[in-house]
């Protein structure tokens, strides 16, 4: 058992953990029903000990996992630059399909 991801929202942890169940690695979250509860009484003490961890069932799943979220959580890359409107010469986000001032089409390459 190893740990992958830490993380004090247990929603994060449980997105992962669906990322990893969905390419066929066991895992569980260690802590679930404890993040934020502390030692102290009334959980007033936060110690990241308590936090929810994502862990894999067997070991020589760690470094396929952590390549499975590294590659999910990647932002995108960009394909393009941003380009000019040919019709009212603005600058437009390379997201964008069309021209965010006269909503021309963005012309093909």
């Amino acid at each position: 058992m190893l740990e992958v991801s830490v993380h004090k929202d247990l929603t994060v942890l449980a997105l992962h953990k669906t990322m990893l169940e969905a390419e066929g690695i066991p895992c569980f979250i260690r802590n679930e029903s404890t993040p934020g509860m502390g030692a102290g009484m009334f959980g007033l003490v936060q110690s990241p000990i308590f936090d929810p961890v994502l862990c894999i069932v067997d070991d020589a799943d760690h470094e396929r996992a952590v390549a499975v979220l590294r590659e999910a959580l990647a932002p995108p890359a960009m394909d393009s630059a941003d380009w000019v409107c040919p019709q009212c010469k603005e600058s437009v986000p390379a997201s964008f399909e069309s021209c965010w001032n006269c909503e021309t089409s963005k012309p093909e390459p």
